[in-house]
């Protein structure tokens, strides 16, 4: 098992929903899977050392994943677009380890 550290950008960008969230996150270790499932559903997030300069920021979660639990969203060539989506049914949560939180203020 690898972790793999990665940020999920909260709420679309609006730090009042993002606050209003976190303490669920934050209490129960899990996000949500949206309804915006272009790649599939799943929770989406970021590999942290592949987040776009233009949502550095946005309200974010910090946290570790097992590799395992992921599916990386990659071009038709099989490059990386530098997230991934945590598979799970629309309207569930699944579970992440929450490190911090950024960007709430």
């Amino acid at each position: 098992m690898a972790l793999v550290q990665s940020i999920h950008c909260s709420a679309h960008g609006n730090k009042i929903e993002a606050r209003r969230i976190a303490e669920d996150i934050q209490q129960h270790q899990r996000l949500l899977v949206g309804t915006y499932s272009v790649y599939g559903a799943g929770a989406y997030a970021w590999y942290a050392e592949r987040l776009p300069d233009t949502l550095c920021d946005w309200p974010q979660v910090l946290f570790d994943i097992d590799d395992k639990a992921i599916v990386d969203v990659c071009q038709r060539d099989g490059t990386s677009l530098g997230f991934f989506r945590i598979p799970g049914t629309i309207g569930d949560y699944v579970s992440v380890h929450v490190l911090a939180f950024t960007n709430l203020e």
